[in-house]
């Protein structure tokens, strides 16, 4: 889904996780309603750190906000989860 691929254009590691090697994968459900523009967004599945639970939350809600809703969905209420991952080795290569 375009949610995916846009959000991850807000996505930082904190620094505070950096500093402390946290890594993790955050899973988070976005439960969108038929009229588009109310959705909501919660922590399906935990990272164990609240700081990369929070910045996965903030990724994809900045990330829903500029994405479109596909015409086959629209006027219809769905969710989907969107897992993040937290690696230092990915950040070393950025």
């Amino acid at each position: 889904m375009e949610v995916s691929g846009l959000a991850k254009k807000f996505k930082t590691y904190p620094r505070v996780a950096r500093d402390n090697n946290w890594e993790g994968k955050v899973v988070i459900r976005v439960a969108v309603k038929a009229n588009g523009v109310n959705a909501t967004y919660s922590v399906l599945e935990s990272s164990g750190h609240e700081v990369l639970d929070k910045q996965a939350l903030e990724m994809v809600t900045r990330g829903r906000s500029r994405a479109q809703i596909p015409p086959a969905l629209r006027g219809k209420e769905f969710t989907f989860d969107i897992p993040v991952f937290y690696e230092m080795k990915e950040d070393r290569d950025a």
